[in-house]
């Protein structure tokens, strides 16, 4: 085996590992320097990191590959082409592709997770890849809420605007709202004031609660019948 041939497989094995990080990366750098000027450009490139890394890490077969690239070109597109401070829509299309694309990818880590025979290391962080994409889904949700509606949600009782929430930073700001309400803590700071905006936190609490009931039980199954299959009864007893 080459080194280039060990290096793909290396990578390939521990994909959801690395993905893992990759978000987190986008979640947290940004707030470190937000005030700094290159901050939205290389925001902009990790970002668009995560959605190839994310493609290759479900990308099982020709079919779901020729899908996820069809989805992920506008997405990356609009990545770049949604800059600060242009008109309002070419954010809004920036959140639509990546809604889709976000659903697709979800779909399938959700399918591997289930379909899975054996909790392994990279079971257990696809599992957490889930969760993180599942609240990145929804904040570029209420994103597109807040830029469609207007005062769709407040930022310490205040409206978007008065709060110093720009359409750059906004999306940020939600993915925060977002974990907060797949969670269920509500802290209360950023509230859903029109209708839609609250129908959708309440779609989005209810996902986090079926995802502990479902996809970590799931784990938690498969983890047992393959401590049983491990250790027979009739061995340990021996």
């Amino acid at each position: 085996m080459t080194i280039v041939d060990s290096g793909k497989t290396i990578f390939f094995r521990n994909r959801f590992c690395i993905l893992f990080v990759l978000l987190l990366c986008v979640i947290l750098i940004p707030s470190y320097f937000e005030s700094s000027e290159w901050i939205g450009k290389f925001w902009r490139g990790l970002f668009t990191l995560v959605l190839l890394w994310a493609l290759y890490s479900v990308a099982g077969s020709r079919k779901i590959l020729i899908l996820a690239v069809i989805v992920l070109i506008p997405t990356a597109a609009s990545t770049w082409l949604a800059e600060p401070g242009q008109q309002k829509y070419l954010a809004y299309i920036d959140n639509a592709t990546n809604i889709v694309y976000f659903t697709l990818i979800c779909y399938y880590l959700a399918r591997y997770i289930i379909a899975t025979p054996r909790v392994t290391a990279e079971a257990i962080y696809a599992a957490m890849c889930l969760y993180i994409m599942i609240a990145v889904l929804w904040a570029a949700i209420y994103t597109n809420i807040e830029l469609y509606y207007g005062g769709a949600f407040t930022f310490n009782g205040l409206p978007m605007t008065e709060a110093g929430i720009t359409s750059s930073n906004l999306f940020i700001q939600m993915i925060y709202y977002s974990f907060v309400t797949l969670s269920t803590l509500g802290y209360g700071d950023v509230l859903p004031q029109h209708d839609v905006a609250q129908n959708w936190a309440g779609v989005e609490a209810m996902i986090g609660q079926f995802y502990m009931a479902i996809i970590m039980a799931r784990l938690v199954s498969a983890y047992t019948v393959n401590q049983d299959r491990d250790f027979p009864e009739d061995e340990s007893s021996a």
